[in-house]
């Protein structure tokens, strides 16, 4: 629990019991019909505290997704090696990212990146 919460529990749980004080000692020989109203705003804001104490607790953190994407590829498809087109080196799959929706490929050896374009096949 935090240092807030437990000073917030603090002041509500006076706020409370002052209020209660409040409303009994206005039914006392000394007491005045004003007491009341007193006393039931005080405790009212003592119960507003712990409420806002109580909903005002942070929800778990919800552990990060998992996003897998699969495509449905139409037709034969022959797999080649990716090679480099500054180089001409032989790539790997570390050597390709997906940034913002386009692929894009850096060259180990070279240094060069670029994005690669898939063309139409009409």
């Amino acid at each position: 629990m935090s240092a807030g919460k437990i000073v917030g529990y603090i002041v509500a749980g006076i706020l409370i019991f002052f209020g209660i004080l409040f409303i009994w000692g206005a039914f006392s020989p000394e007491g005045e019909p004003g007491w009341i109203i007193v006393g039931i705003i005080t405790v009212a804001i003592g119960l507003g505290i712990i409420a806002f104490i109580k909903f005002r607790e942070p929800k778990p953190a919800q552990p990060p997704q998992e996003i897998i994407q699969k495509i449905d590829l139409s037709g034969d498809i022959e797999v080649e090696k990716l090679k480099c087109q500054e180089c001409g080196a032989a790539l790997t799959k570390d050597s390709i990212t997906v940034k913002e929706g386009a692929i894009i490929v850096s060259c180990p050896y070279c240094g060069s990146t670029y994005q690669l374009v898939e063309e139409p096949k009409w």
